[in-house]
């Protein structure tokens, strides 16, 4: 199929469109060719995650989106909508015999093996040693070596000795994070896996998860903040408004100072710190400690094309220069906003020099991103340092020891009379949101699973924490078809049901996709609506940013009853089943500690005598076993030492090229 379209980038440019069996190609024609230079687009069908119709950006045009697996979206424009219908059509049909041929359900790990293979295989078969390419390879070949993309690949090779790469000793490991339960629960299961290797491993976060934590056996340490409190200004505020920051700056600005002492005093002595950027101390404490550091995020935090900031998600999907500049933007207002009371801390308590963004470096901490890299895929532009590992899945979160969870009887007999009724059975919950009106959300609730015929597991969490009648059962939820909880195990519950509705938090999110269940995201702030962008871009789910009764019914009855929606997300969860996201955040994490260790910054502590740091402790409140400088020194030492270096392995100061198989060319 050809078609006369317009490729839109910055601007567009007109030419010929091509559909085959196997690939989408673009070639620039006329003028544009010749003002602009020649631009040439081969896509594999392969790559292509989804297309929809969209609203185009030159007046008169009709819009194509083409959702493109980690890279940017490729946007076309036609000038008859007959024309667009006519290739969208095309391509969602080979869309769908793509997923019905077997290859299809071979996850990426997979075909990361079978590339690997067949890479071995040639290498073998014209006996080329790993060394770098003779002046007599090709131009093809020595891109290839310069982008990083053979090297890259080596060293996911199953024959590297991956025991070179182990710490000699156990490390004291603290994890630092605030937020949510859903921010802390991946932390334990990663704490637990490090803990089995002979670690000791600390979590700093909210006091009210202490007993939790340590019902796992993990260390506990405490940070300030109140999440219910933060969920409730996000939630009436939407985050990052003008409301947001007004109300902020009145209430959370000596809540950031509490944030910056308590995570300093938290992660003493400790050989290595993994935190959650949100909680903003842990880059300027490892600095101060001379310890390795690494960063780990439920959703996407380093800048690139494919996808925007999550906490700048556009209505519809506008390209990867907006992408791009959301985390420009946000990461400048985020770093001015708190950048005066951080760099006072750094002087009095850390006695450290004051520091700018860029002096930070931000981008070349090491990251362990915990989702599943078949609903994110990780982009072409990210640094090799980058790891989206797959979800930290904890299952039966709630065992500890000395408590064991046991299903209610009567929620094991609703499950098993709608069963035999042969309804569809639903989950809907909004997790750790703090609604402002429970009480309308719950007649919303309930009058959605009446107009949609399905039965539903409502838990409303923390939607009342804050409100006077919380725990008070609603009359919405008096229906037979509906059954209230307060909590229940998304590992146990989800493989029974047919659907999911929910906040669209990342680790309920995770637990709903793994069980290959059509997921519903009602977002509230924050990371929710990126979330809810992808499920709707896979088409394995539907986000309902507007919560009426009638957009929740007709959304349930699409999860319940879309062949198309159902299948893709049983797909999806058969590859996310196949994942180990905790185990492939260790590996990388011990593959990363030298390169950590290189990060280190050895120039940036104020010169000052022992006297005045003793001082500048006692009116901080820091207390006096608080570690400086020769404890730092031997702590740095002792983490050196723990890190085995196989050797000194090169690490590209750029980020990864595109994908050979298809590219985007303007000389």
């Amino acid at each position: 199929m050809t078609a006369q379209s317009s490729l839109y980038r910055v601007l567009p440019t007109k030419g010929l469109l091509f559909i085959s069996d196997r690939h989408i190609c673009f070639r620039s024609s006329g003028l544009a060719t010749r003002t602009m230079g020649r631009t040439l687009m081969m896509l594999p069908i392969g790559d292509v995650i989804t297309v929809a119709r969209h609203r185009a950006f030159q007046p008169g045009q009709h819009g194509l989106i083409v959702v493109v697996r980690g890279h940017e979206e490729v946007f076309l424009e036609f000038s008859s909508v007959d024309l667009r219908n006519e290739c969208c059509e095309r391509l969602e049909q080979m869309l769908e015999e793509a997923l019905m041929r077997p290859t299809a359900d071979i996850s990426i790990g997979k075909q990361d093996d079978l590339i690997l293979k067949d890479l071995s295989d040639k290498l073998e078969a014209t006996s080329i040693s790993t060394s770098l390419p003779s002046s007599s390879s090709s131009d093809a070949d020595t891109q290839d070596w310069e982008s990083g993309s053979v090297s890259a690949s080596m060293f996911k090779s199953q024959s590297s000795d991956f025991l070179s790469f182990l710490p000699k000793q156990p490390l004291h490991i603290t994890m630092l994070s605030i937020g949510s339960r859903g921010d802390v629960q991946p932390y334990i299961a990663l704490a637990k896996a490090l803990m089995a290797d002979g670690h000791r491993v600390r979590i700093a976060t909210h006091d009210e998860f202490s007993a939790w934590i340590e019902g796992h056996n993990i260390e506990f340490s405490a940070v300030g903040g109140d999440p219910a409190e933060l969920m409730r200004i996000c939630e009436q505020n939407g985050t990052f408004t003008v409301g947001f920051v007004r109300e902020g700056l009145l209430k959370f600005r000596g809540w950031l100072d509490d944030l910056l002492l308590s995570s300093w005093r938290a992660c003493h002595g400790t050989d290595v710190i993994i935190e959650s950027p949100s909680a903003i101390a842990g880059i300027h404490v490892a600095e101060a400690m001379q310890i390795p550091y690494f960063r780990a995020f439920t959703m996407p935090w380093t800048r690139t094309r494919a996808y925007p900031h999550a906490f700048a998600v556009p209505h519809s999907k506008a390209g990867g220069s907006y992408n791009y500049i959301s985390y420009v933007i946000f990461d400048q207002v985020f770093w001015r906003a708190a950048s005066r009371q951080i760099n006072r801390w750094r002087q009095e308590t850390l006695r450290l020099k004051s520091t700018t963004y860029d002096l930070l470096e931000q981008h070349k901490v090491p990251f362990l991103y915990n989702f599943s890299p078949n609903l994110v895929p990780k982009p072409l532009d990210w640094y090799e340092w980058i790891h989206v590992t797959g979800f930290w899945f904890l299952d039966n979160p709630g065992e500890t020891s000395g408590r064991s969870w046991a299903a209610p009887d009567d929620l094991v007999a609703f499950i098993n009379t709608t069963k035999a009724q042969k309804r569809k059975l639903v989950y809907i919950g909004w997790g750790s949101i703090v609604v402002s009106n429970a009480a309308a959300m719950d007649e919303c609730v309930g009058e959605a699973v009446r107009k949609s015929g399905v039965c539903a597991i409502v838990s409303r969490g923390w939607s009342d924490r804050l409100s006077e009648n919380k725990g008070t059962p609603s009359e919405a939820f008096s229906s037979p078809d509906i059954f209230r909880v307060d909590s229940v195990p998304h590992d146990w519950l989800f493989p029974q049901l047919d659907a999911a509705c929910h906040h669209g938090g990342a680790g309920t999110l995770g637990a709903s996709l793994r069980a290959g269940l059509p997921t519903i995201i009602k977002p509230y702030f924050g990371d929710q609506f990126f979330w809810g962008q992808q499920v709707e871009s896979l088409g394995v789910g539907t986000c309902v940013k507007e919560c009426t009764a009638e957009n929740l019914a007709a959304a349930l009855r699409k999860a319940t009853q879309d062949v198309r929606q159902i299948e893709r997300a049983r797909q999806l969860g058969e590859r996310i089943r196949s994942e180990n996201g905790v185990q492939a955040a260790v590996t990388a994490f011990y593959r990363e500690l030298e390169y950590a260790r290189s990060l280190i910054k050895t120039d940036s502590r104020l010169h000052t005598t022992n006297s005045e740091v003793q001082a500048s402790n006692t009116v901080d409140g820091a207390s006096p076993s608080q570690p400086h400088a020769e404890e730092l020194h031997e702590r740095s030492s002792r983490a050196i030492d723990a890190i085995n270096t196989p050797s000194n392995r090169p690490r590209s100061t750029r980020s990864s090229s595109a994908d050979s198989n298809w590219s985007i060319l303007s000389p």
